[in-house]
């Protein structure tokens, strides 16, 4: 570590010795050049002596007063030469009677070295302290955007479980609801079976009267055969008596003429002969009578055979379907009260999984209460952090500004420089008329049709192509940690970005999210701090959407660009 003589305490030694003891002292430096003199109109000057012993000719020259009366131009006194580490720092001298001046002096050599002993550990504790403070300044960065993740996890895993327990009461109202089915279900299913019992009955008992009838359409049938036999024996019993009422007629025919012959003597008889002819005429109209009649009941008769048969057929037909009926009845009842068991063991599953709902709703919302208490502590860790954040990155400032070497100060030192060049570039180009002030400081953003996402057009775009990509590209090449170099604009715009970050756009908006990031508005918080900032630096961290979902914890230095005293934009350099 090289260790600079410090000429402000030099100065200020010099002019403590003058004040108290009236003496003339002065600090030399390479050369002999005076840096630090109690008569300040000699700082700048050489002294010869002095640049001997800067040399290392000799380590000290004292002159005398006899040396300095000869001498005119030379005074009395000592010069010491002040080493450090093994090298020669200064040179200090000290004008006056030489045995006092030169106790004086060798004091002021010993306040010297232990000063710059002191200054050289407190630069080394100084250095160490930066560098494991700028380590702890990204460690909490990182920690802080772990934690800012966690918390936006937490915050979704709140917001589903918010949704759950909406999802979770829905379930166990629609499970009363079922509960209160599957009881209603159960007591109709009870009734139904109960009821098909009943009905089982009434059928049975149907099906009973049914084949009494149908025996006794059966019966009936042979009733009607016997009846139709009995009238034609009567028809034949009615045939006789017709055959008869003839012969009968014949006779008393007969009977008339042989009463006739009789005369006087045969009227009684033919008396008895009319009368029998009158039987016969009524036995014959009776006879006639009854044949009629029979003929009627006879085709009634048949009638009622041939519907009987009918009635029988149908009647054995409805036997069998009564039976099927009471087949079908023993199914229903035996179907209702398989039915009713099974809808009283889905309505002890419906009352379980009710228990059961309004248990783990009971569960889901201790747990959200937990979660929710979660979340809000996580919140404050978040929002603590957040200024925890803050003093990670102002460490990593001060550290830089310190001058001290850390991980973060060659960033720090490049994109200055960069900036710089940029600045000095447009002035360039504006000197040579490439392009006008106006059209570099051109806020008219012009969307590109079609893009997604969305990428502009200024009058600047086609300029920054041609003159940035040499030199934000070499940035880039030239270190693995840095992930882009890129120049924006002071409201956040990228005209022209790195090769590797500047795609032709293609369909899929995601993968354009990470390949096509030139010609873009960075305008969120980061990117407009960088883009406005006028410090000669600005460190941020933040994580960069790479798209697809991914995203990477990025520090970002930045320095503003400066065009002609004019603030253009800012060169940000974001590395891991």
């Amino acid at each position: 570590m090289t260790i600079e003589f410090d000429t402000r305490f030099g100065q200020e030694l010099c002019e403590v010795f003058s004040a108290e003891l009236g003496l003339v002292c002065s600090f030399m430096g390479e050369e002999g050049r005076i840096v630090a003199s109690s008569v300040k109109e000699r700082i700048g000057t050489t002294h010869a002596i002095a640049a001997r012993i800067m040399r290392g000719e000799m380590d000290e020259y004292g002159v005398t007063r006899e040396e300095a009366a000869k001498s005119s131009g030379m005074r009395e006194g000592v010069n010491m030469g002040v080493d450090f580490e093994g090298s020669r720092l200064i040179n200090f001298g000290i004008a006056g009677p030489l045995e006092t001046v030169r106790p004086l002096a060798r004091i002021v050599r010993f306040c010297v070295t232990s000063l710059l002993r002191i200054r050289q550990e407190e630069t080394t504790i100084v250095a160490a302290f930066a560098r494991e403070t700028g380590g702890i300044g990204k460690q909490m960065i990182e920690i802080a955007e772990d934690i800012d993740e966690v918390a936006t996890r937490v915050a979704d895993q709140h917001t589903l479980l918010a949704e759950l327990q909406q999802g979770i009461r829905a379930l166990s109202e629609a499970n009363e609801r079922i509960v209160a089915a599957m009881d209603e279900t159960l007591s109709g299913a009870t009734a139904a079976s109960a009821e098909a019992e009943t009905s089982q009955q009434r059928v049975r008992g149907s099906l009973g009267g049914i084949d009494d009838v149908v025996r006794m359409v059966t019966d009936g049938r042979g009733l009607l055969l016997e009846l139709q036999d009995a009238m034609s024996s009567v028809v034949g019993v009615a045939q006789g008596i017709g055959h008869i009422a003839r012969q009968t007629n014949l006779l008393a025919l007969n009977a008339t003429i042989e009463a006739a012959r009789a005369g006087e003597h045969g009227k009684g008889f033919a008396v008895v002969a009319g009368e029998v002819k009158e039987l016969s005429r009524r036995a014959g109209s009776a006879s006639a009578e009854i044949r009629k009649t029979l003929e009627g009941l006879t085709g009634t008769a048949g009638k009622l055979v041939e519907q009987g048969d009918q009635s029988a057929t149908k009647a054995s037909g409805l036997t069998a379907e009564t039976a099927a009926i009471a087949d079908a009845m023993d199914h229903i009842r035996a179907s209702l009260a398989e039915m009713a068991g099974r809808v009283e063991n889905v309505a002890g599953d419906a009352t379980s999984i009710h228990d059961r709902s309004s248990e783990l709703s009971a569960e889901i919302d201790q747990a959200a209460a937990g979660l929710a208490e979660f979340k809000t502590r996580l919140d404050d860790a978040r929002n603590r952090l957040q200024d925890l954040l803050g003093a990670g990155e102002r460490l990593v400032v001060l550290t830089a500004q310190a001058g001290i070497e850390t991980p973060e100060t060659p960033f720090v030192a490049l994109a200055r420089e960069k900036a710089r060049d940029i600045g000095a570039l447009f002035e360039q180009e504006l000197a040579k008329g490439t392009l006008s002030a106006a059209d570099l400081f051109d806020e008219d953003y012009r969307a590109v049709a079609g893009s997604n996402p969305t990428q502009y057009a200024t009058r600047f775009s086609d300029f920054t192509d041609r003159v940035l990509p040499a030199i934000q590209d070499g940035v880039k090449a030239g270190n693995d940690r840095i992930v882009f170099c890129a120049a924006v604009d002071r409201n956040g715009y990228l005209p022209t970005h790195n090769a590797e970050f500047s795609k032709p756009q293609g369909a899929d908006p995601a993968w354009n999210a990470a390949h096509c990031r030139n010609r873009r508005k960075f305008d969120d918080a980061v990117g407009l701090k960088a883009a406005r900032a006028t410090d000669p630096f600005t460190v941020q961290s933040y994580r960069r959407d790479m798209g697809n979902g991914r995203q990477a914890l990025m520090l970002d230095v930045s320095a503003p660009i400066m065009v002609n005293g004019r603030h253009w934009g800012a060169l940000r350099l974001g590395y891991v």
